[in-house]
This record gives C-alpha cells, sequence and structure tokens, in this order.
C-alpha cells in the first residue's frame, strides 16, 4: 500500500467517523471560511504569508491548502471541521496537500 493510499484512506475513515459522532447534518464543513485565493508566480509564498500575518485563531486552523494547476486558498477551518475539509477536497478532486 503506497503512502498516498494510506494517507487517503486514513482521511477518508476519520471523516466517516467524525460524520457518525457529529451525526448527519451536524459537523458539516459549512463553518469553514475562505478568506482568499491565490494563483500565478508566487502564489504559494503570499497563501502562507498572509497566513502568518492572520496568526492563530482560537478554536481553529488556518490552512493554505494547496488546489490543482498550482493555484492555494487560504481557509480558516474549526477544529472539529479538519477531518470533513480534508475528505470535501478529496472528493472534489481538488486536493493537492495542505502548507
Amino acid at each position: 500500500m503506497s503512502k498516498l493510499t494510506r494517507i487517503t484512506a486514513s482521511v477518508l475513515v476519520a471523516g466517516a467517523a467524525a460524520a457518525l459522532v457529529g451525526g448527519i447534518g451536524a459537523g458539516s464543513a459549512q463553518a469553514e471560511t475562505h478568506v482568499r485565493h491565490y494563483s500565478g508566480y508566487d502564489a504559494e509564498w503570499a497563501c502562507n504569508a498572509d497566513k502568518a500575518a492572520m496568526g492563530s485563531v482560537p478554536g481553529a486552523v488556518v490552512l493554505c491548502d494547496r488546489l490543482n494547476r498550482g493555484r492555494y486558498r487560504l481557509s480558516v477551518v474549526p477544529n472539529q471541521e479538519i477531518p470533513l475539509h480534508l475528505l470535501t477536497l478529496m472528493v472534489t478532486g481538488s486536493f493537492d496537500g495542505v502548507s
């Protein structure tokens, strides 16, 4: 089993467990906030600079999602929504990593 397959499987299991524990309606990824999108030259650098400038957010994580085709998205995701956030990215096929 490759490393990517194991990571994908563990995220899927974590997402399913979060859905079961939180209930079907509760725990949807609608609580996350997409602050800004980045593309083009130095998109990763700009996203990480804004992430550092934003600082910590109580009860949440600030992420730079690396989407397909070199695009990035700055997101604020509550701690309980992280597995669903990653699962949504993988299911839609837009997940290319988190920096």
